[in-house]
């Protein structure tokens, strides 16, 4: 018998997570020299990471649409296995949570636009000439949706909003302690655009009657 409590994972966040494993094994099984082109890891960057360059008009890029293209395809490659690792846990926990309240199509348009946002805002702040490459700034999307709605219901339940705030001042706090840690190699720019992105989609997306009165599972 099932439990009540149950909720399957929805289709769209199992084929983004297969996608994100699927490029990092095949990139990872180049490095180790598995495939005859060794060097697929460096294309894959050169043709989809995000290029400040480009952006800056320092670089024509590759190819026609690159400057555009970049925005998404940057969120499909990562640093190596661990770096994957943890944005496709943080996207399969929230995925499957955020599931019991939006439709396959709105967790894909989060993940998108969470993307673009995070590249964008990356884009229009950072010092970095340097390629910047990670599904973080989707996960943050994720992060920013999922306590938009809990904002919402803790406020229709007249509940305090504190934890709401101190979730979010702990997430700065994690950015400001890794940005140290990795002496500035950490995309912050990226994790705040995206948070704001996926916070922003919450407001829209809660005028649908599949999220009306409802928040996801704690």
């Amino acid at each position: 018998m099932q439990s009540q409590n149950f909720e399957p994972l929805p289709w769209s966040i199992k084929y983004l997570a297969g996608i994100l494993v699927a490029v990092e094994l095949l990139l990872s099984a180049s490095d180790m020299g598995w495939l005859p082109n060794p060097y697929l890891r460096r294309s894959a960057y050169l043709y989809a990471a995000l290029w400040p360059d480009i952006a800056q008009g320092n670089w024509a890029g590759i190819y026609p649409g690159q400057g555009y293209i970049m925005l998404l395809s940057h969120a499909f490659l990562h640093g190596g296995f661990a770096h994957m690792a943890l944005n496709t846990v943080i996207i399969l926990a929230l995925g499957k949570r955020l599931g019991a309240v939006m439709s396959n199509g709105q967790l894909i348009l989060l993940y998108v636009a969470s993307a673009v946002a995070g590249g964008a805002l990356y884009l229009l702040l950072t010092p970095s000439n340097g390629p910047m490459i990670g599904a973080s700034g989707a996960a943050f999307g994720f992060f920013g949706i999922w306590k938009y709605y809990e904002y919402v219901a803790r406020r229709r339940m007249g509940l305090s909003l504190m934890p709401v705030w101190q979730f979010i001042g702990v997430l700065a706090v994690l950015n400001v302690a890794m940005w140290l840690m990795l002496d500035g190699g950490l995309a912050w720019e990226a994790h705040l655009g995206g948070f704001i992105a996926g916070w922003a989609l919450g407001a829209v997306f809660t005028r649908g009657p599949r999220q009306a009165g409802r928040g996801p599972r704690r």
